[in-house]
């Protein structure tokens, strides 16, 4: 999941949302106001450290993959437990997959596994 902040553009007379500035330039030839939408819920927001703090979410990197994972995934947990992701290594012992899942249980309050 990447998790970086993606800009957006609110054309100011219809307040419609375009993903580049020039299309918002062309609806209706207004003043237009940038937006920060965060990649988890994509809920829009003004400010740019609002979308960074949004539903109280932080990331960790995988030290293997480079991959950022939200702190609402269960690769966060893989990553904090394992020290490493469920995409570049998804082969946990038994302990480690009942670790993750109940700390992802704990801080979610929902059930996955990491294996059907």
């Amino acid at each position: 999941m990447d998790l970086k902040i993606r800009s957006l553009y609110q054309c100011g007379a219809c307040r419609d949302i375009h993903d580049d500035e020039d299309g918002a330039m062309e609806c209706c030839r207004p003043d237009i106001i940038e937006l920060y939408e965060y990649p988890v819920c994509k809920k829009h927001h003004d400010d740019e450290d609002d979308a960074f703090t949004c539903c109280g979410v932080d990331a960790i990197k995988c030290p293997s993959c480079y991959r950022d994972y939200a702190s609402i995934s269960l690769s966060y947990q893989a990553i904090k437990i394992a020290g490493y992701c469920t995409t570049c290594n998804p082969i946990f012992t038994i302990d480690q997959q009942i670790a993750i899942q109940d700390q992802h249980y704990q801080q979610t309050g929902k059930r996955e596994h990491l294996h059907d």
